[in-house]
């Protein structure tokens, strides 16, 4: 990917997956959670793994600064895959200066020619400058979604 501005956004390689689970685990903290994500983890279910989500790294000046981890979804209701955004995360040094909008163009630049028509996210209802930043990006809240999770031990119960 190009530079600009002195800052490389690209896809995240396993160099990167330890930087990449400490900013994630710095996310959940933000929003009082408690991520056990591990690089290990990224390296197995991420980009070079399974592919189970995409990896996009913010590097300035050698480090890392913003990271964006996406999947592409389905939705039957558009007949059209779309880009679920689970994390997005931006260093305090970096905020303010339209680095999680870069790397949210970043993604859709990547996914567009996929057939990508939409972008989706959830925002933790704590996290009030997060919901600020996405509505003035445009998003809008869904007035039918509800999230709902079914952990693992649920899962084998199913």
């Amino acid at each position: 990917m190009a530079e600009i501005d002195g800052i490389v956004i690209r896809e995240a390689s396993i160099p990167d997956f330890e930087t990449v689970a400490a900013m994630l685990r710095k996310l959940g903290a933000h929003v009082g959670a408690s991520p056990k994500v591990t690089a290990a983890d990224l390296a197995a279910f991420g980009p070079g793994g399974r592919g189970h989500t995409e990896i996009l790294v913010a590097e300035e000046g050698g480090a890392i600064v913003g990271i964006a981890l996406y999947s592409i979804v389905f939705s039957a209701w558009r007949g059209r895959p779309g880009i679920y955004v689970s994390d997005l995360f931006v260093e305090d040094s970096a905020r303010g200066t339209g680095l999680g909008t870069r790397l949210l163009r970043a993604a859709v630049a990547r996914e567009i020619s996929r057939g990508c028509a939409y972008l989706k996210l959830d925002v933790d209802k704590s996290n009030a400058a997060g919901l600020s930043f996405y509505e003035k990006r445009g998003f809008k809240l869904s007035d039918h979604d509800h999230t709902m999770v079914l952990e693992q031990d649920g899962m084998a119960r199913l």
